[in-house]
């Protein structure tokens, strides 16, 4: 497989990691009526994972870096996706008109303290694991 073939595999992973990651998160804090900060952190160490498993065994910075910007795309997409099933206690909240500029007339509020720990060890781990599992 040639390199841009192989890099566009690694995006295509993330980016379905991100989706599914971040549609996990909304779903458990829906369900619960919790959101836990900690699966922001999961979000970052399954776009890592998606990513080695299709850039085996050259994973190069342009892999991370994937990995680092789809982790935040994924982490992004739960909160929107929870602020917009939380706007009208249904899923159909996600797909409202209005759901979008609240979130973005509103964004510093949808993420405390915590939060900005759990996205940092997201970054953090998103960026670490790709080079560390490739050299195993």
């Amino acid at each position: 497989m040639n390199k841009s073939g192989g890099l566009l595999l690694s995006v295509v992973a993330a980016l379905l990691a991100a989706i599914i990651g971040g549609a996990i998160w909304a779903l458990i804090a829906v369900l619960t009526e919790y959101e836990l900060g900690l699966i922001a952190w999961g979000i970052g160490g399954l776009v890592g994972f998606a990513v080695t498993i299709f850039s085996r065994p050259a994973i190069t910075v342009v892999h991370q870096v994937i990995a680092v910007i789809l982790s935040l795309v994924g982490i992004l997409l739960g909160k929107y996706f929870i602020v917009g099933y939380f706007m009208s206690e249904s899923i159909s909240g996600i797909f409202g008109s209005d759901t979008m500029s609240i979130f973005i007339e509103n964004f510093g509020e949808f993420f405390g303290g915590m939060d900005i720990v759990f996205v940092l060890f997201a970054v953090i781990t998103a960026w670490r694991l790709p080079q560390s599992l490739a050299n195993r």
